[in-house]
């Protein structure tokens, strides 16, 4: 994704917003596919759904993805599923992301982006007739949408999403899958 200011700087924070569901659009919920997400920290969100500013670790919380396990594990401790923004661990031009495995496919998929961080998203508001007129049910679906962080504008610690002229914005991601 690349974005130019043409005169003067701005705020710029693209993502993506694909749903997957490895097992197939009919096959249920996502919630006993296993995650591992290589961040060790979220942003916290207020009552009004914005970010407070804090990078918080997800140690011994539902958030806590580095070691790979099902995403309906701990749904249930949060109200809504997971809509959150995770702070990616690695500091390299294009870094590990995310490894999604549905277990009764065998089917992989493997994120990677130069962004610093990834929403993830459980589609828990999702009730939308789909392909083939198919009605999603909440967590039918999920979303990693690389990103910068949300909010950045209005938090001077969180990593700038400012764009210039002299510094666009460019942000690339790969998905690949794979059979296991």
């Amino acid at each position: 994704m690349k974005a130019d200011a043409l005169n003067k700087a701005t705020p710029v924070n693209l993502a993506q917003h694909t749903y997957w569901n490895l097992g197939g659009h009919t096959s249920g919920d996502i919630l006993s596919n296993d995650i591992q997400i290589f961040a060790s920290h979220i942003t916290p969100l207020d009552q009004s759904l914005l970010p407070t500013g804090e990078i918080v670790p997800v140690k011994n919380t539902p958030y806590d993805f580095l070691t790979s396990r099902a995403v309906g594990s701990q749904i249930m401790e949060l109200q809504g599923g997971y809509d959150i923004n995770f702070a990616l661990d690695s500091t390299e031009e294009m870094k590990p992301v995310a490894i999604v495995h549905d277990k009764k496919s065998g089917r992989v998929m493997n994120l990677q982006a130069t962004a610093p961080a990834v929403q993830l998203y459980t589609a828990s508001n999702l009730k939308k007739k789909g392909k083939g007129g198919f009605v999603y049910q909440p967590s039918a679906a999920l979303c990693l949408e690389t990103q910068g962080f949300p909010d950045a504008v209005n938090h001077p610690n969180f990593p700038s999403t400012i764009v210039t002229p002299e510094n666009p914005y460019f942000h690339k991601m790969l998905f690949t899958f794979s059979i296991e």
